[in-house]
């Protein structure tokens, strides 16, 4: 039987899988290195998170919201603010900020990323 005609080889076939699973493994861990979120209350550093988890925002004894962090995105589930506006945000990946005005709480996603966007307005 003549092999030459065919297009790829068995070799060949296993090596561009190789790579493509590489490129993807090397992709996916890459992607989430340096990523952070901080949370700032009443302009001060008050948190920041490098784990996947829920967390619950205390002013004191006062509850503020609980922030859940998935790894890729960021959420507000709770808050005690009256228009919901930062629940209502949704998730947030890299560069994105979340605002609560009434709980004087800033979420930002940190990454070390450079991204071509300096300032967001809408």
């Amino acid at each position: 039987m003549n092999r030459r005609g065919k297009l790829f080889k068995k070799y060949d076939l296993l090596l561009v899988i190789v790579i493509v699973v590489g490129f993807f493994v090397f992709y996916s861990t890459r992607s989430r290195e340096g990523q952070s979120i901080e949370v700032f209350v009443e302009g001060k550093l008050f948190m920041q998170i490098t784990k996947p988890g829920t967390y619950e925002l205390h002013d004191g004894d006062k509850y503020l919201m609980k922030v859940v962090f998935n790894g890729q995105k960021v959420h507000v589930e709770d808050s005690n603010c009256p228009l919901k506006i930062c629940e209502r945000t949704g998730n947030v990946g890299p560069g994105g900020t979340i605002i609560c005005v009434p709980n004087k709480v800033l979420i930002k996603f940190r990454t070390n990323v450079d991204t071509a966007v300096d300032v967001m307005t809408w």
